[in-house]
């Protein structure tokens, strides 16, 4: 078997270095989950906190705005009494980047970055739900980056930030309504949440569909051949994350991990501290693999 070059200079790094390749996610993850994020919720303006962060990511990391500055803006239809607490007309955003490609043919990548916010004085920090996937989206952005990298990008890449996931996936509906790019264009969109541990592997959603299926084929042949991770898991589609208005309009999967560990779901406990990371170098070389053989 030849395997791509660069994955074979990957896997002849020392562990040591292997080690530092989640340090640019591990920072991420700590500052989404930190205090004054506010729990990236409504209150206290904590997801515009947050949107304004990510932002600032894609500028440092050389990756262009969609939308006006990076933005695209919506508004929350209804009125949440339980967290995550909203008023309805509450203004929120999507944050938007690309990089360039040879051509325009366009491989998307999206994760929610908001999460549940304060109930009181309760914090819930989010760190795998979903800085975590977040954060992943983030690092494949820098590392595709033509800041970062002397590699070709044959499609532009796209990356979404969707605010409202957790209030009924609002912010990807918007953007299935009022879509910045064109969706005939997009090869594949992969959707990243909960992307901490995965101890017994990744789950697929979406894998059997006609559209979907020879991309999940391909993502399970090099897993085998290579051996990344331990299992593929595969599900019908869902409306389970934000994935989910975006396959009516072009191939679109939601990949998370299966096992830990990781802090907690939904529950003050998740901390980035419970976060595991062990797996994420596997995971994301993975991707990239995948993206190679596109």
């Amino acid at each position: 078997m030849v395997r791509p070059a660069w994955i074979l200079i990957l896997l002849l790094l020392p562990a040591s270095l292997h080690a530092q390749d989640s340090s640019y996610a591990r920072r991420v993850i700590r500052d989404l989950s930190a205090p004054e994020m506010y729990g990236r919720g409504m209150q206290h303006r904590g997801d515009s906190i947050a949107a304004d962060y990510l932002r600032r990511e894609l500028m440092a990391n050389g990756v262009k705005p969609l939308g006006k500055d990076y933005y695209q803006y919506f508004r929350f239809p209804q009125t949440r009494t339980r967290p995550p607490i909203v008023r309805a007309g509450y203004r929120s955003q999507n944050v938007c980047g690309y990089i360039p490609g040879e051509t325009d043919t366009m491989v998307v990548f999206t994760a929610h970055y908001e999460h549940l916010g304060m109930h009181g004085d309760t914090l819930f920090p989010g760190a795998h739900d979903n800085a975590s996937g977040t954060a992943a989206i983030m690092d494949l952005a820098r590392q595709l980056s033509t800041t970062h990298s002397s590699l070709p990008t044959k499609y532009t890449y796209v990356f979404l930030f969707f605010g409202g996931e957790e209030s009924g996936l609002v912010g990807s509906h918007y953007f299935a309504d009022n879509p910045l790019v064109s969706f005939a264009k997009v090869k594949l969109l992969v959707n990243l949440d909960l992307f901490c541990g995965g101890d017994e592997g990744l789950m697929v959603v979406n894998a059997n569909d006609r559209e979907t299926q020879p991309f999940v084929d391909l993502l399970q042949q090099i897993n085998e051949r290579d051996g990344y991770t331990p299992k593929i898991g595969r599900r019908d589609n869902a409306p389970n994350s934000d994935h989910y208005w975006l396959s009516a309009h072009c191939p679109a999967i939601f990949i998370y991990t299966l096992g830990g560990p990781y802090g907690g779901y939904h529950s003050p406990t998740d901390t980035c501290d419970g976060c595991g990371l062990g797996n994420y170098h596997r995971h994301m070389t993975l991707l990239r693999a995948f993206l190679e053989q596109l």
